[in-house]
């Protein structure tokens, strides 16, 4: 009985030393952990790297909205019919246009992307299903609708866009300073007349391009002959737009040059916009006043409503016209786009040659037609 006493003591007392070698092991372990740790931070960077990744994978699983509150990584069942309304809020800052006019121009602004008294609606069907995956960005829009046109592809990228529009084209020399960027760049082309027998011809230079039609202004002498003006007869206006839709089969997209006066006056800019209507033509405006009517006329004939942003180089010094890239640039990341005008100095292409990794950097740029595509 005694010796069972004994050996049920020395048993107890053995596994008390064995708990507590345990215990001094873990320490131990947990010591040179911490050492190793402190005598190579980089390791433990790389395990809290690694935490880090596994929390991004899952943040990028949640539900992520673009500027018009639809989902952009959520996998949708592509049959009905998403409706989204924005409500505009006007900024007001002094001209930045190209006619001096001394107006203010508003700001576009993220809630101003479509219009408030137009629904935008997004037409999904089965056939989209199988290559339009809304989940990485609305951007995927193009790889359907508008690429076949392009050399440069748009970058699916969740960066801001912008459409950077070159106004004035008509020779093959501009052409070709464009081309040489290699960047989307987006010329505007001034209808022929007898200062630009070529552009017709220097059109066919570009895959896509829009047209720059001379309209009225308020303080501008020098004006293009073939400028619109304030009371032309509807006659007049049409058979204007019927020779450039003539003269440039491929065109749906026309911005105004100069046009302040003409713009601001409601009736004269109907009757364009029903040529446009007509032609199939698309009205983007330079807004160069605040009175433009363009906005409302784009709401009555069911088209969205997009205007520049900047004007890049109403003071001819590369300097100052980078500085105006970065305000583009700027205003894009605050909105999701941006559009800038310029025109074809040679400090505007050398600006935008050393800017060219800068802008890369920050925002896609796109064409003016990828970027109505993206936002339409």
């Amino acid at each position: 009985m005694e010796q069972d006493k004994k050996n049920s003591a020395q048993r107890s007392r053995a596994l008390l030393y064995v708990g507590i070698l345990l215990c001094i092991l873990v320490v131990a372990m947990a010591i040179y952990t911490i050492a190793s740790n402190y005598k190579n931070p980089s390791k433990a960077h790389n395990q809290t790297r690694i935490i880090e990744n596994i929390d991004r994978y899952f943040e990028s699983r949640r539900q992520d909205f673009t500027i018009f509150d639809v989902p952009r990584n959520l996998e949708l069942n592509i049959t009905d019919e998403v409706k989204i309304q924005m409500l505009p809020t006007p900024n007001f800052t002094k001209l930045d246009g190209d006619e001096f006019d001394g107006e203010f121009v508003e700001i576009k602004r993220v809630d101003e992307v479509i219009n408030n008294d137009t629904n935008s609606t997004i037409n999904n069907s089965k056939d989209l299903n199988s290559t339009l995956n809304l989940k990485a960005n609305p951007s995927q829009k193009l790889a359907i609708n508008s690429s076949e046109n392009t050399n440069i592809k748009p970058k699916l990228t969740n960066k801001p866009k912008l459409a950077i529009i070159i106004d004035d084209i008509s020779t093959f020399h501009q052409a070709k300073k464009i081309k040489s960027l290699n960047l989307n760049i987006t010329p505007s082309i001034f209808p022929p007349n007898a200062n630009y027998p070529n552009s017709a011809r220097v059109a066919r230079e570009f895959e896509f391009y829009m047209i720059h039609l001379p309209l009225e202004a308020m303080n501008y002498q020098a004006q293009e002959k073939n400028t619109l003006k304030v009371g032309d007869s509807s006659d007049k206006i049409e058979s204007e737009i019927s020779k450039i839709r003539s003269n440039f089969p491929k065109a749906i997209y026309i911005n105004n040059h100069t046009g302040s006066k003409f713009t601001s006056d409601y009736d004269s800019l109907k009757k364009l916009f029903i040529a446009f209507k007509k032609h199939n033509m698309i009205f983007i405006d330079s807004y160069t006043t605040k009175d433009s009517k363009a906005k409302i006329l784009s709401s009555e004939f069911g088209n969205k409503y997009l205007k520049r942003d900047v004007f890049i180089d109403n003071t001819k010094d590369e300097k100052a016209i980078i500085n105006k890239l970065k305000e583009a640039i700027k205003i894009a990341q605050k909105s999701g786009f941006a559009i800038a005008i310029g025109h074809p100095y040679e400090q505007t292409f050398k600006a935008l040659k050393s800017f060219k990794s800068e802008l890369e950097s920050q925002v896609d740029i796109m064409l003016l037609r990828d970027l109505y595509e993206i936002y339409n």
